[in-house]
């Protein structure tokens, strides 16, 4: 009778490895499902969900034409749809494909509306006007006459805040939420970031008004928001900023947003000069000033938050083969 390996209570056995198919390599990882699948998953499932999801809002907010300027009730609708597919997505993916709790993935709701998410609307708000400024100062910029009055700048203003807010929820979550967790723990957070910020530059080419340098800051604004995410540790804060920048250039100045132009907006503003300095018809995002309020951003982030906060990607799983067991 063979009697088996005889191990000192010092010694292990390494198991053979294990043999994985070719469709294993593939699409299963150290950590599961590979990061690049779960971010496929995810970005299709959003999109298929605001494709069905679409035509009900419409149903209750009939779309506009192509060229018309947008409205806050139709962009309520859209945005709201979009906002609720890439949480929605967000939670299904969390609870049955990473089996993580939906704060993991950037928006902790213990956080909700508390001091990142102010501390990112004030700055959002304040660097815009900062800059407007500037531009008023150089000749590029003319803030023009108040022309909405009593009731209706309370009625637009929180319309056109529901908006944004809905817009700062869906794209930050969309593409710095559940993506960058999984793709920071695939490949790191930094080429994670630059990615999902040329992805985020390349959703806004079709815009009517964008122009080269309006892209190319976006590009700039989806690293910025990378770097608060970095340092606070969730979404709260970029969520806030963002929200606040779109509510300020559509509705408080009433500038064109992203080449959007703006609708019920409070001011009646207006901008000359070369598109570099003035804009043009991408809006501030489009005027080289910009460069200033991000700046300004990194450098309020920086200052508030010194040390990064956002988790490390996970650690491969240790796999160990149990000791095999003596033949007797």
């Amino acid at each position: 009778m063979n009697s088996g390996p005889i191990l000192d209570s010092n010694q292990t056995i390494t198991a053979p490895p294990h043999r994985r198919t070719l469709g294993a390599v593939i699409f299963i990882g150290p950590q599961g499902l590979r990061a690049g699948w779960k971010f496929a998953i995810f970005v299709i499932a959003v999109l298929l969900l605001m494709r069905g999801l679409m035509p009900l809002a419409f149903r209750l907010v009939p779309p506009l034409p192509p060229d018309a300027q947008p409205q806050p009730t139709t962009a309520l609708g859209m945005e709201l749809v979009e906002a609720i597919a890439s949480l929605g997505i967000t939670v299904v993916m969390a609870r049955f494909i990473d089996k993580r709790p939906f704060g993991y993935f950037g928006i902790p709701g213990n956080q909700a509306f508390r001091s990142k998410f102010w501390l990112g609307a004030v700055s959002g708000f304040g660097v815009l006007g900062l800059q407007l400024a500037l531009m008023h100062i150089g000749g590029w910029f003319q803030f023009g006459p108040i022309v909405l009055h009593g009731s209706d700048i309370l009625k637009y203003g929180l319309l056109w805040g529901c908006v944004f807010l809905c817009t700062g929820f869906f794209e930050e979550s969309f593409l710095r939420g559940y993506p960058l967790r999984v793709l920071t723990n695939g490949m790191g957070f930094w080429p994670s970031a630059i990615l999902l910020s040329l992805i985020f530059a390349a959703g806004h080419t079709s815009n009517i008004g964008e122009d080269w340098f309006g892209i190319f800051m976006v590009f700039i604004d989806g690293v910025v928001m990378a770097f608060s995410i970095w340092r606070t540790g969730n979404l709260w804060f970029a969520i806030g900023n963002h929200a606040a920048w779109d509510w300020a250039q559509t509705f408080f100045f009433g500038t064109p947003d992203s080449g959007l132009p703006a609708s019920h907006a409070l001011m009646a503003s207006s901008s000359s000069g070369p598109p570099l300095l003035s804009g043009g018809t991408a809006g501030p995002e489009g005027s080289v000033l910009v460069l200033v309020s991000e700046l300004l951003i990194v450098a309020l982030v920086a200052v508030l938050f010194p040390k990064r906060q956002y988790p490390m990607e996970e650690a491969v799983p240790a796999v160990t083969a149990p000791a095999a067991l003596p033949e007797h």
